[in-house]
């Protein structure tokens, strides 16, 4: 053989070990560590059983779960303390704060390296990027929404409403139902933070602005939507809680709601109400409602067109841990991998209780990817709604915001709830405070962003990545 044939043979011979090890054609199922998962205790059984699923294709990763109760940020404080982090964490608390200790691993030298990662949003992905990395990836979605009784609706000579509903139609819906025996809704508690961005075609929550970091409750979107919101309060009876008197029933009386209802009445469950203002995440106990109904998205406005209220939990790994390739494979598994999106989906499919009879359950995918989607659809037990939102996510705004600002509880419970209340009692005009809501909720909201903004830039120049 000549001698530049053997040396031509040589060069491709090394080009590809480069090219198996330099670009992920390596067999990752031959990666090994020791992970530590940290999940909820209600949680443990279907988690043990995810894990199972794992190993059978990571054998060499061997992953510990250990479990806790209560807020998640309380219980990763407390083993920074004891120098005890697990590797891998999921949860819906405030990611601000983690990040501010240096406890997240940036993920973004995975992320781009990894080709599943296109099946994810990227606006959803920007959520949890500060100052340019990426410390959380989305597990599951989940949707601000409204539950509709079709029976009800069938009972009361009414068509179901569509899924692109108007608001026009959700209050005729509401008023049309509300009578001496029924109500439109049982409550309205938050309903103007969402319906603001059902109002605007770029504000998400509450009129924030993510790009800005700023609330513009002056833009006008707020004002309609507690303005709407305080509308359908005014309609005698249309909001069933509302009837409710706790110093009525303390003092051994019936209130108005008792009167209507009974005594004893839970008037949702025993289809009196004709809607239910909640999430999602609320449906493991709406499925135990005796009669037929599904999930809307909240009614839009026709000038603005479709929008839907967007939530998503997230998952993380520690800056701590001692097999960063491993614990990212784990995370990827548990967040928007295709693979381990099936197998949870699968797992929660077949769930039974203690008494052996099925009762399936299901999470909203964070992918797109086509298998995933093609599942999650087959899943007859998912309300259709749940679908449509979910085919729909493109035209979301978001919807949690305390997830990933900081101090949003702070400037919630501090200056924007009080102002509100104020203008349901009617004792002021939204248009006449919006102004100086901006101004106070702002300096809040920036103030934090401030600091935490400062406290990133150290966290991100002391990281040291463990590889």
């Amino acid at each position: 053989m000549k001698k530049s044939h053997k040396i031509g043979l040589m060069v491709l011979l090394v080009l590809s070990v480069f090219s198996l090890i330099g670009f992920g054609a390596t067999d990752k199922t031959k990666l090994s560590g020791n992970i530590v998962y940290a999940v909820r205790s209600w949680d443990v059984e279907t988690e043990q059983k995810f894990v199972e699923e794992f190993n059978k294709v990571y054998p060499n990763i061997k992953v510990q779960i250990v479990s806790f109760d209560g807020d998640l940020n309380e219980y990763l404080s407390a083993q920074a303390a004891a120098k005890t982090l697990p590797d891998v964490v999921y949860g819906w608390e405030n990611l601000n704060y983690p990040i501010s200790q240096g406890w997240l691993y940036p993920l973004d030298e995975f992320l781009e390296k990894d080709e599943e990662i296109k099946n994810v949003d990227p606006k959803l992905l920007e959520r949890y990027k500060f100052n340019g990395k990426t410390y959380a990836v989305p597990t599951n979605l989940q949707f601000s929404a409204v539950m509709v009784n079709l029976d009800l609706v069938e009972q009361l000579n009414m068509d179901p409403p569509s899924y692109e509903w108007t608001v026009d139609e959700f209050r005729e819906y509401l008023i049309n139902a509300t009578t001496n025996v029924y109500s439109g809704i049982n409550h309205l508690w938050g309903f103007e933070e969402v319906m603001t961005g059902m109002f605007s075609k770029n504000l998400h929550q509450l009129a924030y602005d993510p790009i800005e970091r700023k609330f513009k409750f002056t833009e006008g979107s707020w004002v309609r939507a507690i303005n709407f919101q305080k509308s359908l309060k005014s309609v005698p009876g249309l909001v069933s809680d509302d009837l409710k008197n706790d110093e009525i029933r303390n003092a051994g009386g019936l209130d108005d709601y008792q009167k209507k209802f009974g005594k004893d009445a839970d008037a949702l469950r025993e289809g009196k109400v004709l809607m239910g203002f909640h999430g999602t995440w609320d449906l493991s106990w709406i499925r135990t409602m005796n009669y037929m109904y599904d999930m809307y998205p909240l009614p839009q406005d026709p000038n603005i067109g479709y929008r839907e209220a967007l939530h998503a939990d997230h998952a993380f790994m520690m800056s701590t841990t001692k097999y960063p390739e491993a614990a990212f494979e784990f995370l990827k598994w548990r967040s928007y991998g295709r693979d381990g999106v099936l197998t949870r989906l699968n797992i929660m499919k077949n769930k039974t209780d203690a008494a052996g009879n099925l009762t399936p359950d299901f999470i909203i995918p964070a992918t797109n990817d086509p298998e995933v989607v093609k599942f999650f659809k087959s899943l007859d037990f998912v309300p259709e709604g749940v679908k449509f939102m979910y085919d729909n996510v493109d035209k979301a705004f978001w919807a949690d915001f305390y997830k990933i600002v900081p101090d949003w509880s702070k400037a919630l419970d501090e200056v924007i709830i009080p102002k509100s209340e104020e203008v349901r009692q009617g004792k002021v005009e939204a248009a006449a405070i919006a102004a100086e809501l901006e101004t106070r909720a702002n300096q809040i909201i920036q103030n934090a962003w401030k600091i935490f903004d400062s406290q990133i830039v150290e966290v991100q120049k002391n990281f040291k990545p463990t590889h």
